[in-house]
């Protein structure tokens, strides 16, 4: 099969796309001495005025934890999340834990017991609402004294993956043909990726506000799938990859990638 492939140059990254292969190129930097295979983050969100977004929280680590907390500071003026927004999920059910907003700015997370266990996904959701002062701006969600703990009581190095919720301006792409409703799509990139960072808050597909589950999954270091749980209904979708994708030596894109395309 022939394939056509338009070269487009930005700041910080390059961008190819193929007819049904997305290429993401990350901007390479000097290698690290290890990956770092723990990952703590809070997702981003697109939001182009006011209105509530739904946030999570996530840890994927090949480690078994024991323990841990975190704090995540975000500016009350302009975001609004209650106690009643925050709610643990089923994957620290079997920790001790806690985690709530006081509403002025700080949302917590705590969670412990006896014996280590492998920690590999969403721990916390959150509805969050952007207010009039903070529509169209970049809200920052930062996440503090994050600290992860073996049964022994070893620290665990830990990337930490920051969020923000703010208007979309990646770069988009449309899909120029429809596509069968079980499209599976190839994403490559030029250096390898760290796995502890590909997840469904680095990688999302919706249709209009709804998403849609889909499996991400590991090809090679370089490339990822990206296909439906079942089959996707007759309409048009976008996926999105954040930037809170990380190679292995850490590095990001420098704007989000929305790839549109139509089911029939």
């Amino acid at each position: 099969m022939r394939w056509r492939a338009h070269l487009l140059f930005m700041k910080n990254i390059k961008i190819l796309v193929w007819f049904s292969i997305l290429l993401l190129l990350i901007p390479a930097i000097p290698a690290q001495a290890a990956v770092i295979k723990t990952a703590v983050g809070v997702s981003s969100a697109f939001v182009e005025k006011t209105g509530t977004v739904n946030l999570t929280v996530f840890i994927s680590s090949d480690e078994k934890i024991a323990g841990g907390s975190l704090d995540i500071l975000y500016n009350s003026d302009q975001v609004r999340i209650n106690a009643n927004d925050v709610k643990m999920t089923d994957t620290l059910s079997p920790y001790l834990s806690s985690g709530g907003s006081d509403a002025a700015g700080n949302v917590s997370l705590s969670f412990a017991k006896s014996t280590g266990s492998v920690i590999d996904g969403t721990v916390m959701e959150v509805k969050a609402t952007v207010l009039t002062l903070g529509s169209g701006k970049v809200n920052e969600l930062k996440l503090e004294n994050v600290e992860l703990y073996t049964e022994q009581g070893k620290k665990i190095t830990t990337q930490v993956i920051d969020g923000q919720i703010k208007p979309f301006t990646g770069k988009e792409k449309t899909h120029a043909n429809p596509v069968a409703n079980d499209k599976s799509w190839v994403v490559t990139l030029n250096s390898s990726y760290n796995p502890a960072t590909l997840n469904a808050q680095a990688v999302s597909v919706k249709r209009g506000s709804i998403v849609v589950p889909v499996e991400v999954k590991g090809v090679s270091a370089t490339k990822f799938r990206v296909k439906p749980v079942g089959t996707y209904p007759r309409g048009t979708y976008t996926m999105d990859i954040t930037n809170q994708l990380r190679s292995t030596n850490g590095a990001k894109l420098s704007k989000p990638v929305r790839f549109t395309f139509k089911v029939n």
